[in-house]
């Protein structure tokens, strides 16, 4: 697997926003997560209850913060992806974004 997480200087000169990773999924995608901010967990929030799954508020999350190919997802998106990609998106997921124990640090 050709998973690479980079903090992206050269996305940067790419116009991309300060802080984003590049994430170059199994299948050749690069995919663009950009730091969050409070009303990113508000929008997740809205998809799905945190409390009632994690889970899946997690992924609502990750789509929000999330563009492939410079284009933006939903959380259907991410549901149809291969368990491989969206790991690696996962794992680029600013700070304590995700339910505790979900991902291994890597």
């Amino acid at each position: 697997m050709t998973d690479k997480t980079q903090n992206a200087p050269e996305a940067q000169e790419a116009g991309a926003v300060p802080g984003a990773k590049t994430v170059t999924l199994p299948s050749g995608k690069v995919a663009v997560v950009r730091k969050g901010k409070g009303k990113d967990m508000r929008i997740a929030a809205r998809h799905v209850n945190p409390a009632q799954d994690p889970i899946g508020y997690a992924m609502a999350l990750a789509a929000q913060l999330t563009e492939i190919d410079g284009k933006p997802l939903v959380p259907e998106d991410l549901d149809e992806m291969d368990m491989d990609e969206v790991g690696a998106i996962m794992g680029a997921l600013p700070g304590k974004s995700l339910p505790q124990g979900m991902l291994s640090s890597s």
